[in-house]
């Protein structure tokens, strides 16, 4: 199987991207956005961990709260809450 985040197809709008992680809306949720770690992991390193969040503080509005994997639990990545 295959997993989706993996595959980052771009069905919806990108915000960034880079060698460690790509932003974009969720797909299930449009009014969210997701944060994921390029890599196939269930979960970053404190150097990744702290790139993806300073990402986080850089490109949205102070306030925005984020929580970790929910459904795809082995591929790390957080959702806006």
């Amino acid at each position: 199987m295959t997993c989706p985040l993996c595959e980052a197809k771009k069905i919806t709008e990108w915000k960034h991207e880079d060698n460690v992680c790509w932003i974009a809306r969720c797909s299930s949720h449009r009014d969210k956005w997701i944060i994921v770690l390029k890599r196939h992991a269930p979960f970053p390193t404190p150097e990744e961990h702290e790139h993806m969040m300073q990402l986080a503080e850089k490109l949205f509005p102070a306030g925005t709260q984020w929580r970790g994997p929910n459904s795809i639990k082995d591929h790390w990545h957080f959702h806006s809450v």
